[in-house]
């Protein structure tokens, strides 16, 4: 392609866009805690669409840090599983006995975890719709008192 590049700076997005912003995105990496690499990964993937939701506000950080945890560690778990198997085999007198992997009660304790934040951010389609009906009848109350 011929010609300078463009500057971010230069670039001007629509109203009521979803796309994130360059200073949205540097917010995000100001806001960023100190995360394990892959939670980072999932932080540089995640806040910036957040912040243009308007619900990564600074805050938030520290508790959206953690779902960036969780969702990494599950991820390394489940390969770890997927890899290893969820369940392990012992001999002892009462024969032979397989047993679920002290992992998968791990794994099932992050998920719950997960699960939670993730509807404190309304990152799934119903805890969405909650979230915008909240606002909206926030809004219809703030107006009540004008007529």
């Amino acid at each position: 392609m011929a010609g300078r590049k463009p500057e971010l700076s230069n670039v001007h997005y629509l109203p009521g866009s979803t796309q994130a912003t360059s200073e949205q995105i540097a917010m995000t990496a100001k806001l960023k805690p100190v995360l394990p690499k892959a939670a980072g990964i999932v932080w540089d993937r995640l806040a910036p669409e957040l912040m243009v939701l308007n619900r990564l506000k600074p805050h938030y950080v520290d508790a959206f840090g953690e779902y960036c945890y969780l969702l990494a560690r599950i991820a390394e778990m489940r390969k770890m599983l997927a890899d290893e198997g969820e369940t392990y085999k012992i001999i002892g007198r009462n024969g032979a006995q397989i047993k679920s992997r002290p992992e998968v009660a791990q794994l099932n304790d992050d998920w719950r975890k997960l699960s939670r934040l993730t509807s404190c951010f309304g990152l799934t389609p119903s805890d969405e719709k909650s979230l915008i009906t909240s606002i909206q009848n926030n809004l219809v109350d703030e107006f009540a008192e004008f007529s």
